[in-house]
């Protein structure tokens, strides 16, 4: 799979996420179970991952394919005005049987939703994990460290990644991970 077509995947992933916490019940059924802090492009941020229990889903998850494990800690901001804007997305793999080094990092930034957002482009130097710890046990487990990267800015999910407009980002996650069946 060419990193194109992973970050495409990436992108469906926090969309159709995104989309389906859009909706009104979603609100009122969320409990936070962690917390992703950081600097974007010099401004604090602050967002929750959530868990909607009715539907034992939550937007912090581990899913196997084989010997790769896929984290996506994706954090919204409580004081958005939409659901849909603030969001702040970090996604690693981990490879079964290595030292739990993050390998095939990114991170996504949709400050006004689904339009003009920021990704880190398919350089895998430009964004990293570092994994403080993580545990699994069962049907949930918990993931802790740091991450930043240099994102660019996409008008549109069929747009070109705009190189000369990007912004910095850096910062930490504590949250509870659900795996994904």
């Amino acid at each position: 799979m060419s990193s194109s077509q992973r970050a495409l995947g990436r992108f469906a992933c926090t969309f159709f996420t995104a989309l389906f916490l859009s909706g009104a019940a979603w609100a009122q059924t969320t409990v936070p179970i962690g917390t992703v802090e950081a600097t974007i492009d010099g401004a604090s941020y602050r967002g929750e991952t959530l868990h909607v229990p009715s539907e034992g889903t939550a937007t912090a998850e581990a899913r196997d394919f084989g010997p790769l494990r896929m984290v996506d800690i994706q954090a919204h901001d409580p004081d958005a005005a939409s659901i849909m804007r603030g969001v702040l997305s970090v996604e690693f793999g981990l490879i079964s049987g290595a030292d739990a080094s993050a390998t095939d990092a990114s991170v996504s930034y949709f400050p006004d939703g689904m339009r003009n957002f920021y990704v880190s482009d398919e350089d895998p130097a430009h964004a990293s994990v570092t994994l403080e710890s993580l545990l699994i046990d069962g049907a949930q487990g918990n993931a802790r460290g740091t991450f930043s990267s240099l994102l660019c800015k996409r008008e549109g999910m069929m747009s070109e990644i705009d190189t000369e407009d990007c912004i910095t980002v850096e910062g930490t996650f504590d949250t509870v991970l659900h795996l994904a069946d």
